[in-house]
């Protein structure tokens, strides 16, 4: 299943107020992390200074449990209330906002996408409202009012904006979907060319996206029209990046007739990438899996220009984040992925570019690391976004993130006089490229909740706590480990230590799968869905939170062994250093990495006493069949096609059909209807097999959760779960009663099993 991520891990949910509990000897010991707790934490996103930098503006988002709603906030300062605070070291009151913006929404995040105006009289976002819709959003922070730009009844897909009279936006047009919900309703449908998801699930979310058409809108000087190219309307892919004169739009456009030279001349990094450039003829409204290529718009006309002749780089598997942006003269473009075509005609890598306008010139700023490159000298990091700084043609900054550590950091260029681009500056952590006398930045660490302070060069203090709750929680205790996988690869994730941690004592264990970030606090682990380390740490499990995210070759058959290979030798080394039970050990997928859990499971030595999978993969037969657009993968993934000789792989690769080598209760969780399409295969298996499963559906399409009530049942589900099976412990809830009547009938379909294994062994003995 694909991934889609905002900028931040969304954690946000219901603030509870501490409980402290009074020791003997009148001091107060502080009480243990909960689920409610990590629903309740307020997260801060980012933060931005407005171009004039008289103010700056922070995003945060947190859950409402008593409402049952996500609320996100933009809060405004002035920068002269903390400049003026940090020369007073002996003020102890801290700046406050002059103005905060909330938005509420069953699902976040509800403000997206916000950006200032350029002259800083505000913001425009996109807000989330009631179902799949969305408008936009103009916060005048001068007169201190909020106003939609969007027509009433559009749904707003992407956007950028100059002012209130120039800023361009699609707008969705569900007419395909619209068509084949009244099909659905005839006596008979034409299923060809259909997958079996949008005929069962026509109204889930992302197949509500996926047939959704967004055409290109345009307000200039106030004049709002349809952008239309020879009369036909235009459909961008992509960011939208309009010009400072508000005239012209960079965006992407869907190539209709791909070159066949181009699948030479722009390759992926892995010849086994199935996902490549291919030649041949694409429907404009094919997806994101299709061949796109940077073109500029000049709106009043709607005439189309290319900027590089060339594909942009995303779909080839070259890694890349960030929008295009214009230089402040509007003469040169920053392009953040795409190629270009090399002189001599040879295969070119992809990169960040610069496109100059006036000399119709396109030069390489730096180079891309590919989705599945893992270890390719000096590039090690990610792109993730990019800028002219202050606006000037002649300088760019790129933002990065350390496949290592997932560190971000910034890389600034300058111009050189003979055209070429040179290393001025390259730093480590969020800076403010450009500007120096004010810094205004979110600090956290893994082990450390986010604050926001304030910094120039003399003194640093803090101005926004967003969770003084924490005070009163013991948050427990995380490190960072390391250990070597059986082919000798460098390994690493975090440990979360129980709080009455005792040396010596061996611990039920929990991996936790998916990514490690070093640079951010994340109490649950990694994501919101199912991952729960702090809190399952709080009921006495170690937990260890494995970066595994860049640790294998990705789409390869190699990719599930590698996996099972990292888990098993970081639980036998813990098992070694006398920390974990090695009869006691649990397992959480999620997304990718159910497959990792399944594989593990049918294929690994690890004694593994319980494990859960929550919306994801599983690289199984009916995946192949339902979902299109997973075959060239799962082809790749496996080694072969399921058809002819090629099945024999399958039979002896896929999870699926592997389930008979199970001996683990599994937790199967499916986010609504259509996601049982992916976790149907391994519940009806093991079931029919009679082995111990149980199979939960998360009331959501949501599939990194943040819903309040949904991120409580699915974390509080992961608790419950491995505390039953690893800790022989129920939670006395009234309500949660048939849940454990269940879990103990898996009991003792578990104990049978292991009956019916040990009998041939002793009697063979």
């Amino acid at each position: 299943m694909s991934e889609q991520r905002t900028a931040f891990q969304i954690i946000g949910v219901l603030m509870l107020v501490a409980c402290v509990v009074p020791r003997c000897d009148g001091e107060q010991t502080k009480r243990t992390f909960t689920v409610a707790d990590d629903i309740g934490m307020t997260v801060v996103g980012k933060v931005c200074f407005s171009p004039d930098r008289s103010y700056f503006a922070v995003y945060s988002e947190r859950g409402r449990l008593d409402l049952n709603q996500v609320e996100d906030s933009v809060a405004f300062y002035r920068r002269e209330d903390v400049e003026k605070f940090l020369e007073h070291s002996d003020r102890s009151q801290r700046p406050s906002p002059i103005w905060t913006v909330n938005r509420l929404n069953k699902k976040g995040p509800v403000i997206k996408e916000w950006r200032w105006l350029p002259d800083s009289s505000g913001v425009a976002f996109l807000e989330r409202l009631a179902g799949s819709n969305q408008r936009l959003v103009l916060v005048d922070l001068w007169k201190k009012t909020i106003k939609p730009l969007s027509s009433k009844g559009n749904t707003v897909g992407a956007f950028d904006i100059r002012d209130a009279q120039h800023y361009v936006y699609t707008v969705a047009d569900r007419t395909p979907l619209q068509k084949m919900r009244g099909e659905i309703q005839a006596p008979a449908i034409v299923g060809t060319g259909r997958t079996a998801e949008e005929i069962i699930f026509p109204d889930d979310s992302l197949i509500v996206s996926t047939l959704t058409t967004y055409y290109l809108w345009a307000v200039v000087g106030g004049r709002r029209f349809e952008v239309k190219h020879d009369g036909a309307p235009l459909i961008p892919e992509g960011n939208l990046s309009l010009s400072p004169d508000g005239q012209s739009l960079v965006t992407q456009l869907v190539v209709p007739d791909v070159p066949l030279s181009w699948e030479t001349l722009y390759p992926s990094p892995e010849a086994s990438y199935p996902y490549r450039i291919q030649a041949g003829h694409q429907d404009l409204q094919s997806g994101w899996r299709s061949v796109r290529s940077y073109i500029t718009i000049r709106l009043e006309t709607g005439s189309v220009r290319s900027l590089t002749d060339a594909p942009e780089s995303d779909l080839a598997g070259w890694r890349a984040g960030g929008s295009p942006s214009w230089s402040s003269d509007g003469r040169s473009i920053l392009l953040p992925n795409t190629f270009l075509r090399s002189k001599d005609d040879a295969p070119s890598r992809a990169c960040v570019a610069v496109v100059d306008l006036a000399a119709n010139t396109r030069t390489c700023i730096e180079a891309l690391m590919g989705l599945t490159e893992m270890d390719t000298g000096a590039i090690q990091h990610d792109v993730i976004d990019v800028g002219f700084i202050n606006g000037d043609k002649q300088r760019v900054v790129i933002s990065f993130k350390n496949r290592s550590d997932h560190r971000t950091g910034d890389t600034e260029y300058r111009r050189m006089p003979n055209g070429s681009w040179q290393v001025v500056r390259k730093s480590e952590g969020e800076s403010d490229a450009g500007h120096k006398v004010l810094e205004i930045k979110v600090v956290e660490e893994f082990d450390r909740p986010s604050i926001v302070i304030a910094r120039n060069k003399e003194v640093s203090r803090m101005i926004w706590d967003p969770n003084p709750q924490f005070k009163n929680i013991d948050l427990g205790l995380v490190t960072i480990y390391k250990w070597k996988d059986k082919e000798g690869r460098d390994r690493r994730g975090g440990m979360y230590k129980p709080a009455n941690y005792k040396p010596g004592e061996r611990y039920p264990l929990v991996i936790q799968t998916h990514g490690f970030y070093e640079s951010r606090f994340i109490p649950s682990g990694s994501f919101p869905t199912a991952f729960a380390a702090t809190e399952l740490a709080a009921s006495g499990i170690v937990v260890l939170q494995v970066a595994d995210e860049e640790a294998c070759l990705t789409v390869t058959p190699f990719e599930g062994p590698c996996a099972v290979s990292t888990y098993e030798s970081a639980a036998k080394q813990l098992v070694s250093e006398g920390l974990v039970d090695p009869e006691k050990i649990g397992i959480i997928g999620f997304s990718r990495t159910c497959f990792y859990v399944m594989e593990t499971l049918t294929t690994g030595s690890l004694h593994i006493r319980a494990a859960s999978i929550t919306d994801g993969t599983m690289a199984g037969y009916p995946e192949y069949l339902f979902f299109g657009d997973v075959v060239k993968e799962y082809d790749s993934l496996i080694g072969a096609k399921p058809f002819g000789d090629g099945l024999q792989r399958w039979l002896s690769r896929a999870p699926g059909f592997n389930l008979d080598k199970v001996r683990t209760p599994l937790l199967v969780v499916g986010a609504g209807p259509r996601s049982l399409l992916f976790m149907w295969e391994p519940y009806a298996g093991l079931r029919y097999l009679h082995k111990p499963v149980d199979l939960i559906i998360l009331n959501t399409d949501e599939h990194d959760l943040t819903n309040p009530a949904v991120r409580m049942a699915s974390q509080g589900g992961s608790v419950d779960w491995f505390r039953f099976w690893l800790k022989g412990e129920e939670d006395p809830d009234p309500a949660k009663v048939e849940q454990y009547e269940r879990w103990r009938v898996l009991q003792k379909v578990l104990q049978e099993n292991e009956t019916k294994l040990a009998t041939p062994r002793a009697a063979s003995n």
